[in-house]
Order: structure tokens, then sequence, then C-alpha cells
């Protein structure tokens, strides 16, 4: 954790994972830090990746937030990416790899069974009805697609693999 000078004094500046599930269409993205929390997610067309990676370190578009908010990044340094190696990997690695300039703070995640545990983490994060509950979790359906999550997934896959 890196400590940083504020108008309060000295305070933690906490440090996050960038989890990247990408796509053809749509690209899911969460930062999680490093306690394992969910701070933000969302999903952004991989075609305007450019717009989001221009200043995701500083990343404030809250019209892009599905599950948290901008506002929990405040203070926040994101250390690493962790890319989910499935659909479009290898072109996004290639892609982040000219971005950063930083090839050893990206992380390639397996994504295998990443849907179904962003599917049970959406049932974690939004209790379902009484009515749903009654219905196996298996065979819920959320309201919305879950690409944002299934990066959770992958950015809390890479903190196994972090030596902190």
């Amino acid at each position: 954790m890196a400590l940083a000078a504020g108008q309060m004094g000295i305070y933690a500046k906490k440090n996050l994972i960038l989890g990247i599930d990408p796509g053809r269409d749509k690209t899911g993205f969460a930062f999680v830090d490093f306690d394992g929390n969910l701070r933000a997610s969302g999903i952004f067309e991989t075609s305007k990746r450019d717009n989001f990676f221009a200043d995701y370190k500083n990343f404030q578009d809250s019209n892009l937030i599905i599950e948290g908010s901008s506002d929990s990044l405040k203070d926040s340094e994101v250390k690493f990416i962790a890319l989910g190696n499935g659909t479009h990997s290898k072109e996004f690695h290639n892609y982040l790899k000219n971005f950063s300039h930083d090839e050893e703070n990206i992380i390639i995640i397996d994504e295998k069974n990443t849907t179904l545990e962003a599917r049970a983490l959406y049932w974690k994060l939004h209790r379902p009805s009484l009515l749903t509950r009654l219905i196996p979790e298996g065979l819920r359906v959320p309201d919305r697609v879950l690409d944002d999550l299934a990066a959770c997934i992958i950015a809390l896959r890479a903190l196994k693999n972090i030596k902190i």
C-alpha cells in the first residue's frame, strides 16, 4: 500500500487490480482492491477501449459503472491488469502491451467458468426476491449481462497469484 500526502495529512493509497473480460463487442471491467473488495465495475464497447484506457488510472466515468461507484476509486492506484484468456484476449493483450509499456503488470488469467461464478456473485450482490429464491440458483437468470462481474472474478483469481 502506498502512502500519499493530502490536505488532511498522510493517508494510505489503496492498490487495485483492474480485471478485464474482453469480448468482440463488449468488454467487462472491474476494479478490485487487494482485500478482494469490488470497488466499481461496468461494461464498455470494445471498439471504444481507447477512451477507457486513456484515463483508466484516474477513472471517473460514472456512466459506465454498473456495480459500485467511481467515488470508491479515489485515492486508489491500479497496480495490475488481470486479463481473461478467452475471446479476443490475444488481440487485447497486444493492445495493452503497446498501451501500458509495462507488460510485467499484465496477468493473463484462465476464464474457465467465470460466467457461472459471475452469476453466483450477482445473486450475492442482488438478493433475489422470496419467490425467485424458490428457483434453484443455477436456473435463475439475472436481468442484465454479467461481463463486469466476470471481470471481477478474473481480478479475484489474479489476486490469488500476486505476492503482496
